[in-house]
C-alpha cells in the first residue's frame, strides 16, 4: 500500500468517539431510569428531573470509576427527597440488591458535587 492510499488515522478519529459515547452513556442512563422509575411508580415529571440530575453527572464526569445502577438510583433518590415521595434509599437498595451504605455514599457525593440540597425525610 503506497503512502497516498493509506488511511489517516489521526483525521477527526476522537473527536466523534467522545460524542458517540457520551449519547449512548445518555440513552442507557435514560432507559435504565425508566425501569427503575417504573419499579417506584415514579411519575413522568420525576424520571424527566432524575434524567436531567443524571445529564449534569454525566457532564461533570461523575460516572467514572462507579457503576451505572448506583449513580441511576442516586440521581432517582435526589429526586424522591427534593419532590417528597414516599420512598427511602432502602427501597432502591432492594430493588438492586446492593448495600444501602454504598448508594449511599454514591447519592451523598453526586448531591455535594451538583450542589443539590435534598431536604430531610420528615
Amino acid at each position: 500500500m503506497s503512502p497516498e492510499k493509506a488511511p489517516l488515522l489521526g483525521s477527526g478519529f476522537h473527536t466523534s468517539i467522545g460524542k458517540e459515547s457520551r449519547a449512548q452513556t445518555l440513552q442507557n442512563g435514560k432507559r435504565q431510569i425508566h425501569q427503575l422509575g417504573s419499579q417506584l411508580q415514579l411519575n413522568q415529571h420525576c424520571l424527566d428531573t432524575a434524567f436531567n440530575f443524571f445529564k449534569m453527572v454525566v457532564s461533570k464526569q461523575l460516572t467514572r470509576g462507579r457503576k451505572m445502577a448506583h449513580v441511576i438510583a442516586a440521581c432517582l433518590y435526589m429526586v424522591c427527597r427534593t419532590e417528597g415521595t414516599p420512598h427511602m434509599l432502602l427501597d432502591l437498595s432492594d430493588l438492586l440488591q446492593v448495600n444501602v451504605y454504598i448508594l449511599g455514599k454514591t447519592f451523598l457525593l453526586l448531591s455535594r458535587e451538583l450542589y443539590i440540597n435534598a431536604p430531610a425525610i420528615a
